[in-house]
């Protein structure tokens, strides 16, 4: 008591005892859910009950074996909020439409979905040639993509693509990366691309060529896989001859888990076994170690940028409990799917932010400009941020731990970090 005054004063202000209350108590204190207002916006995919998002991708074709773990962890991520009350009042809906990839389903499938499902959002778009098609329609609809399961130049270059998989260049960047750790020195790798003959195939290869002979080291040339083959031999038969001719050290492999197994099963056939190979994302899947011989695989690894329930993550669990929920149990160990999990995670918060800065009214061009900020992954990836940029870099080499049956990286994020230069074949688009 002030007695000058007769009044109770504090002895020092709040601030000062604030770091001493601990919140423990006899019992947890009652919580309160934070209702978010959205208004309905039933052309935006946003309707009184429901918040409609897209997919599109190859659940039956020659890559389903990576693609269709980005579906179910979407899928899964969506299940588990739906069974936790949804989002602002509503259920979320996913359309997942298989394009088998193949371009002109593709492009069916994506009109249908902008334009009879309305959508608010995709949650991927498959293929690279895919993915480059749909920009016009995208960019005239002003429908948003997140996250797509390849980042390749020409979504780099558009405005509704949210990448936060590393780039073909930033996995070319951690490959070279890997070469300096294991051969003292990016300068001594002596380097050969064995890629899938696609669009994103060929860019990769030019990607990784540039980057090792940027670093000091020598690429020696790129054999390419057609895409419905049956073998690899002829690839790895040019591969011992650089191996003899050049002293290959290293491999850059590009592939669906498919066509890939076939190229690690063809350099164990032929006692190629004591080379490592470092490859794309497509790589970082649980089959290819499973169904390859481990005298190969023991030195496999694939880039990739979002870790599985195998490790040490604060989402481990919550994978875990969302993969059984949606029905695919032991696919929370596998990277596409942790990815396709964080996408719509990201939609989830971007939602928030949109309804927060516009009063509630959440439309796909709200939701485009509320991307363009940071959001959290649970530890899964590193933070993403598209404040400045449509790309959030951030990858390892992962390969698959035997005791767990999970993808595992070799190394942290943020010991790659230091490779990625930033450089690609176009820039990355740019927010004021």
């Amino acid at each position: 008591m002030d007695r000058a005054t007769g009044g109770m004063v504090p002895a020092g202000e709040f601030s000062e005892y604030a770091e001493f209350l601990d919140g423990v108590y006899g019992i947890d204190p009652v919580t309160f859910e934070v209702e978010i207002a959205i208004n309905s916006s039933p052309g935006d995919g946003i309707t009184d009950d429901a918040i409609k998002v897209g997919w599109i991708g190859d659940l039956t074709g020659p890559t389903a074996s990576a693609q269709a773990f980005n579906a179910h962890g979407s899928q899964a991520y969506f299940e588990c909020s739906n069974a936790d009350g949804g989002l602002g009042g509503r259920m979320w809906e996913f359309f997942a439409e298989d394009d088998g990839y193949n371009a002109e389903k593709s492009a069916i499938a994506l009109t249908k979905l902008i334009e009879d499902e309305e959508v608010i959002a995709l949650v991927d778009l498959g293929g690279s040639g895919q993915a480059a098609q749909a920009i016009p329609e995208l960019e005239a609809t002003g429908v948003p993509v997140i996250g797509p399961p390849q980042t390749v130049d020409p979504t780099l270059g558009s405005g509704q693509f949210f990448h936060n998989l590393v780039a073909y260049g930033d996995q070319a960047d951690i490959f070279v990366g890997e070469a300096a750790n294991r051969l003292g020195g990016a300068s001594n790798a002596v380097v050969m691309g064995i890629v899938l003959e696609v669009p994103s195939g060929t860019e990769y290869a030019s990607y990784v060529q540039d980057s090792v002979i940027a670093a000091g080291g020598t690429y020696v040339g790129t054999e390419y896989v057609g895409l419905r083959v049956q073998e690899a031999t002829a690839q790895i038969i040019k591969l011992q001859s650089a191996i003899d001719q050049y002293g290959v050290n290293m491999v850059a492999l590009h592939g669906a888990p498919y066509h890939n197994e076939l190229v690690l099963k063809a350099m164990s056939a032929a006692g190629i076994t004591d080379i490592p190979v470092v490859g794309i994302h497509g790589v970082a899947t649980n089959s290819i170690f499973e169904n390859s011989p481990e005298d190969v695989t023991d030195d496999t690894y694939g880039v990739h940028s979002f870790k599985t329930s195998s490790s040490d993550i604060e989402a481990a669990a919550m994978l875990t409990r969302c993969a059984d929920l949606a029905g695919y149990p032991g696919e929370d160990k596998v990277n596409n799917f942790a990815h396709g999990f964080v996408n719509s995670y990201i939609l989830h918060q971007a939602i928030v932010k949109a309804a927060e800065q516009n009063s509630g009214n959440v439309t796909r061009t709200s939701l485009t400009k509320a991307l363009q900020g940071k959001f959290d992954t649970m530890g899964i990836s590193c933070d993403i941020d598209w404040t400045t940029s449509n790309h959030s870099p951030c990858g390892a080499p992962f390969t698959m731990d035997r005791a767990t049956g999970g993808m595992v990286p070799a190394g942290e994020f943020s010991e790659y970090a230091e490779f990625l230069d930033g450089v690609y074949g176009v820039d990355p688009v740019t927010f004021e």
